[in-house]
Formats: C-alpha cells, sequence, structure tokens
C-alpha cells in the first residue's frame, strides 16, 4: 500500500537523507535556512548566463521516485530521476493520467512518494525515512482554479500565505511582490472584480510573497479563453523570468511548454521519455511518443547506412541525418517535422498533392508518394503561403538539412539491439 506522510517517520525537519550529486546533507531545522529575497534571485538571474546556472545545484532534485495507488496497484509514476536548476522553468509535459499533478504533488509534500528521494537545495524532504511538511519545504503552489479566498481582499490573499512573517511586515511584503507583477494598485480590489488574468497574477502573487525555493503551477493557463491565454501565460511567466524565480510548470499543452520552457520533461505513463530545451524535444526527439506527442512529424523506417550518416529509406537515401551513434545496419525510425521539407526540383521525395489546408501562418500540403516496394505512402508538409499548390499537381521535395533525426529508442522497437552489434 501507498505511504503516508506519517508512515515515513517524525523527523519533519531534519535532512538527513542522502541527494544526488550532494555535498554532505544539512542538519537542522528547515526554518532557519535563509532563503534569498526576489531581489538576489534577480541579480543572480541578470548576472548568470544560462551556461553557469546549470553548474549550480539543483533547487529540486527527484532521484528513482515511484508512486503507486490503491486499490490496483496502479502505477503513477515509475523510476523518475529529475533535476531542475536554480531559476530555471521547467515544465511537465505529458497527456492526462502520465503523472505530471503526481509528481507535483509529491515536490509539494501533500503526498509521500513508495521509493525514491525528493531533494529541496540538497536537503532530503521525502523518501529514504526523511518528511519534510509541506509548510516547511519553502515551496509555493498556484493552482489551476487558482483558489482565491473571495471574501479576501487582493492584499490579504497575498498576506494569507505570510503567516510566519510579523504582523507588522506582511502588508509591506504583500505590497512589494503586487508591485513585482503590477498589481500594487489592486490592493484593496477582491478577486471577483478583477480579470482572470489578474486573478492568476494574484494567486502567484500568494505563491512568491514567502520567497520559496520553487513555484509549482498545475495547468495555471488551461481555464483561460484562447484570446486571453497567451498574453495572461506571457505576463506571468515574464514575472517569473524577471525576478528569476525557479518554476515547475504541468501542462498538456505543448504550445504552452514550447513557448516558455527552458527546458521539457516528457512525460508517459508514469515515466520521464524525454528532458531537453524546447529545441532539442522538437527536433531531435528521443522515442516514438515524443515525436509525435509534441508537435506533427513523418516517421519514415530505413536501414542505417555507411559511416556518412546516411539512412536508406523506401525512398532512397537520406544523408545529413542525426544517427544517435547507431551502427551501420540498425534498422531506424527518421524523424521528419512538416516544416522540414521544401521544394526543390532535385528533391528526393516526388509524389502528387491530395490536399491543401491554409492555416494562416502556412499551407499544410499532403502529399502521396509511391515506394520503392510498390506501395504509397502519405506524408504531411508545411509550406509558406507563397507557395500555391492545388490537388493533382505533382510535386518535388527535399528535406531541409538538421530538420530529419533519427528516433534513438526506435531500433530497439524494430527489434534491434544495438550491443549486440558490438
Amino acid at each position: 500500500m501507498g505511504r503516508t506522510p506519517e508512515d515515513q517517520g517524525t523527523r519533519a525537519v531534519q535532512g538527513q537523507g542522502a541527494c544526488r550529486g550532494a555535498r554532505p546533507t544539512l542538519r537542522g531545522r528547515l526554518e532557519r535556512i535563509e532563503l534569498p529575497p526576489l531581489i538576489r534571485y534577480h541579480r543572480r538571474r541578470v548576472e548568470n548566463d544560462s551556461q553557469s546556472r546549470s553548474l549550480s545545484m539543483p533547487a529540486i532534485d527527484l532521484e528513482n521516485v515511484g508512486k503507486s495507488y490503491w486499490p490496483g496497484p496502479v502505477q503513477a509514476l515509475s523510476d523518475v530521476t529529475l533535476d531542475v536548476r536554480e531559476g530555471e522553468i521547467l515544465t511537465l509535459l505529458g497527456p492526462s493520467g502520465c503523472g505530471k499533478t503526481t509528481t507535483l504533488r509529491l515536490i509539494a509534500g501533500f503526498e509521500a512518494p513508495d521509493e525514491g528521494t525528493i531533494c529541496v537545495r540538497d536537503m532530503a524532504v521525502s523518501g529514504n525515512g526523511e518528511w519534510v511538511s509541506p509548510e516547511h519545504r519553502g515551496v509555493g503552489m498556484v493552482f489551476q482554479d487558482y483558489a482565491l479566498f473571495p471574501h479576501l481582499s487582493v492584499g490579504e490573499n497575498v498576506m494569507f500565505g505570510l503567516h510566519r512573517r510579523p504582523k507588522k511586515q506582511r502588508p509591506g511584503r504583500a505590497k512589494e511582490v503586487l508591485e513585482l507583477l503590477d498589481l500594487a494598485h489592486h490592493f484593496d480590489r477582491y478577486p471577483h472584480e478583477l480579470s482572470g488574468g489578474q486573478q492568476q497574477r494574484v494567486a502567484l502573487a500568494r505563491a512568491i510573497a514567502p520567497e520559496p525555493v520553487v513555484v509549482l503551477m498545475d495547468e495555471p493557463f488551461s481555464n483561460l479563453d484562447a484570446h486571453l491565454r497567451d498574453n495572461v501565460r506571457d505576463e506571468v511567466i515574464g514575472s517569473l523570468r524577471s525576478a528569476g524565480i525557479t518554476c515547475i510548470l504541468v501542462s498538456h499543452d505543448q504550445r504552452d511548454a514550447l513557448a516558455v520552457s527552458d527546458r521539457v520533461a516528457v512525460m508517459n505513463q508514469g515515466k520521464i521519455e524525454q528532458v531537453g530545451t524546447p529545441l532539442e524535444i522538437y527536433k531531435h526527439p528521443e522515442s516514438i511518443f515524443v515525436a509525435t506527442f509534441v508537435g506533427r512529424t513523418n516517421l519514415l523506417q530505413g536501414l542505417i547506412q555507411g559511416v556518412d550518416g546516411c539512412v536508406l529509406t523506401d525512398f532512397g537515401s537520406l544523408c545529413r541525418v542525426d544517427r544517435s551513434g547507431l551502427p551501420d545496419g540498425a534498422p531506424v525510425m527518421v524523424s521528419v517535422r512538416p516544416e522540414g521539407f521544401t521544394p526543390s526540383e532535385h528533391g528526393l521525395f516526388r509524389g502528387s498533392v491530395t490536399s491543401t489546408t491554409y492555416t494562416g501562418s502556412a499551407v499544410e500540403v499532403e502529399v502521396q508518394l509511391p515506394t520503392e516496394a510498390g506501395g504509397h505512402r502519405v506524408i504531411t508538409v508545411h509550406l509558406p503561403t507563397t507557395e500555391s499548390y492545388s490537388t493533382g499537381d505533382e510535386i518535388r521535395l527535399a528535406i531541409v538539412p538538421d530538420y530529419a533525426s533519427v528516433v534513438r529508442n526506435s531500433c530497439q522497437l524494430l527489434g534491434f539491439s544495438p550491443q549486440l552489434a558490438e
């Protein structure tokens, strides 16, 4: 049966667990750790480039974390290992039921893991017999429905999270945070008098007012309409970046994840499939799931050919392909995004247009290609709106350099083990 926080033991303020790559673990009461004010976050964010940030100790560190629910058991998380760097915005991206919110709840301390360790700035807060209660973890939470108190003013909502500060300091701190989020002039207003975007920022203000190590946001933009969504998202993320606050977002929307994140962790069936920058996730997916879940793609089956990076497919040899270090002869799938094709008189792909759809920023073209085996295959291509094609037109396409990438785990799915070839 899944363990409750009480089952983890009563050492709620002892940091005696081992953290991955950590210095000797801190001891003593978590309340005595001085959390730097927002201005220090801001200075560190401005003064340090992304490379130096990546070398700092993780703000949050999960190692081999597992969680199951009963009856069942239903395994929600399996062997999840992840670090979140100081000042980083990381998105947990995946379909419903993949374990995103469970991961967030374990970090927040709302639930306890069955396996593994969770650390906040090198201090074990869950796992290995350790348990630090949610209010002592230095973690702020922004819920999907904002969870603002309707009978409290904006200022009072923000001050609600400052109960551990002296009463005289609370109004000043609340005004400081509201000023940061451009809400100071709404201090005495009530939630129902605010727009959806303003309510979202009030919820964020309440979360960051106690100066947490990290802010957790569970589907923060899903309740907003499409027009408001992008504006609110940009405002909230801009505020987090200007303050240099570490943030973990949960989202099922790939547009949000790619638009706002420093890194994205793609989850599926309780496991992390891939972690990387938005560009790495999109252009170089490491699994079939990532390739098909994050945007649209065309998967072409082939064989690694020679040492020059070519892949032999039904349409001929694709060269200058990122082959991920796989050996000659390995069967693979190659991912080519729709915008990775371009019209070319000498292109390898020659076929006929079966449909066209104008999307505003591009024209989506379905192209039927004959294969060397005598069959047909349809691919999806995104072309500039300056290109004009109609159903039945002949078209010849080439792949834009760096837009074809071997899906790393596809050789195992196709029954080939790289170890056997060595």
